[in-house]
């Protein structure tokens, strides 16, 4: 069954387990296995039970804001404030780092792991989109953004998948990028919260409720979760979340 059924038939999800976890960053592959940041900057990867299977830490580095583990072999860690990467592999042994230069990002705010293992890249003080290689050199980039809207759009959130590029301002709407950072559209939605990428398809959040689809645009509803989630991520039918005291599964 290909996912865009399954998004539409999706519409019921039940809670299936919890564990109870301090939750900082929270992400999911398509291996249904689980990861997540405790407050001590801790990255730990357990099974869909809760069982702990490999950690990892940097307590040089300071705050950790983003793991992207849409490559369960191949996994993106960002550590703001020290502009820094960090590749991991399966068992969360580092494989690279990259510390981003100022010359080329002087505020690098948010990134995203590229289907072709390089780096998306948005730097707020250029206001551009950029894909960089691994060794650090930049493939392509976007317009400045407040070109594209004929304002400051100031996103908060990074994502891609198989058709594209998305960049989420809460306040304003999702812009839309091809794999080269070239513009597609702008979606004036208001309101979409933790976007999230599996394969093709995008799960979200706006004003409450929860969608599930190709695009945002023809996303379908997806019921049975609360609309009080503080995290959540996953595939259509096996959901991840933190409540604020418990990691919970649903799944259909």
């Amino acid at each position: 069954m290909d996912h865009l059924a399954l998004a539409q038939k999706v519409d019921s999800i039940p809670l299936a387990y919890s564990f109870d976890a301090q939750v900082q960053v929270l992400g999911s592959d398509k291996l249904k296995q689980i990861y997540f940041v405790s407050p001590r900057q801790v990255l730990y990867k357990c099974t869909e039970q809760g069982k702990v299977l490999f950690e990892f830490s940097n307590r040089y580095l300071g705050n950790l804001s983003k793991i992207d583990v849409s490559d369960p072999f191949d996994i993106l860690l960002y550590y703001p404030d020290y502009q820094t990467l960090i590749f991991l592999d399966r068992t969360l042994n580092v494989t690279a780092d990259i510390r981003l230069k100022a010359e080329q990002f002087p505020l690098p705010t948010l990134v995203a792991l590229s289907r072709d293992r390089q780096v998306w890249i948005y730097d707020a003080g250029l206001n551009t989109l950029n894909r960089m290689d691994r060794q650090g050199n930049i493939k392509s980039s976007s317009q400045d953004l407040s070109l594209l809207l004929g304002r400051r759009f100031s996103p908060n959130q990074l994502v891609c998948n198989e058709r594209g590029v998305y960049l989420v301002d809460p306040e304003q709407g999702v812009l839309s990028f091809d794999l080269f950072a070239q513009f597609q559209a702008f979606l004036p939605l208001v309101g979409v919260e933790q976007l999230q990428t599996f394969d093709q398809y995008l799960l979200y959040r706006q004003q409450g409720s929860y969608y599930v689809g190709e695009t945002i645009g023809n996303a379908q509803p997806l019921q049975g979760l609360p609309n009080n989630l503080l995290l959540f991520c996953g595939l259509p039918n096996w959901i991840v979340a933190w409540d604020g005291t418990k990691i919970l599964r649903f799944q259909k």
